[in-house]
């Protein structure tokens, strides 16, 4: 077994590197929305403005582990098996 098998590949490590950053980003827009809202009185703006950008990264970012994991996934269902013995020709 190589130690390779298991690790992940660049369109995997795209879409954990991708994930990362919507989270980052929502973290610090949901900070400095939260800040930026906290002088409106309006609820449905506040709502508009915070947690409708929020709840989009925080849902893009676990589209892209979801992605990631099922690419991993199928990767390793499909790893054909290593041949037994000899060179086998046709």
């Amino acid at each position: 077994m190589s130690t390779s098998m298991y690790a992940l590949s660049r369109s995997e490590k795209v879409c954990l590197i991708f994930a990362i950053a919507f989270l980052t980003s929502a973290v610090i827009y949901g900070t400095l929305a939260g800040r930026i809202v906290r002088a409106m009185s309006a609820d449905t703006l506040v709502t508009i403005l915070q947690d409708c950008p929020v709840l989009l990264m925080i849902s893009l970012s676990a589209g892209f582990i979801s992605t990631a994991l099922g690419h991993y996934v199928i990767r390793q269902c499909l790893k054909p098996e290593p041949a037994r013995g000899g060179v086998q020709h046709d």
